[in-house]
């Protein structure tokens, strides 16, 4: 459901959730430990900063590290620059924006899914994510890892259920 940018940004967020207070990532790190192209996460890291997301330092001792507590970061900030969650808003068809007067033919399927997916972003952390035992894809078979190190495949709604984010390849 999430463009590979917003994938590739929420990893790296949430890995990045798990350094020390005075600890900075390096990207060329990160994309190794992430299994990511290094310099499509280097200009996807440069976004997030620009966006307020992640704080960015030259030089030696630099690199990466959050902008705002973990806690106070919610997917739908780590998601926005990439995939802003305004468009689950948008006519699932392409005709701008469906209402009860204007309905498509596939509006009333289609809405609460949306707001599902628009709460689990905006309601969801850093935090919670960086603190989630999650699979990890390797080689076909899964592992599990309790570390934000873990791939980020699965969240949950309000009721429990899970939403899966399936991984790319």
């Amino acid at each position: 459901m999430l463009n590979q940018s917003a994938e590739y940004a929420i990893r790296v967020v949430v890995r990045l959730a798990a350094l020390g207070e005075d600890e900075w990532g390096q990207a060329a790190d990160l994309a190794a430990e992430l299994k990511l192209p290094a310099n499509y996460l280097s200009k996807l890291l440069h976004q997030l900063a620009a966006a307020g997301v992640l704080q960015s330092r030259r030089g030696r001792g630099g690199g990466f590290r959050l902008g705002h507590p973990a806690a106070d970061l919610t997917l739908a900030m780590v998601v926005g620059p990439f995939d802003p969650p305004a468009r689950y808003r948008e006519c699932l068809l392409g005709g701008g924006r469906c209402s009860a007067a204007t309905a498509c033919e596939v509006h009333e399927s289609w809405k609460p899914v949306a707001e599902q997916v628009l709460a689990f972003l905006t309601e969801t952390t850093v935090a919670h994510m960086a603190a989630r035992d999650v699979p990890q894809p390797r080689g076909g078979r899964r592992q599990r890892h309790r570390s934000t190190r873990a791939f980020l495949s699965r969240g949950a709604d309000q009721s429990g259920d899970e939403i899966c984010v399936p991984p790319r390849t």
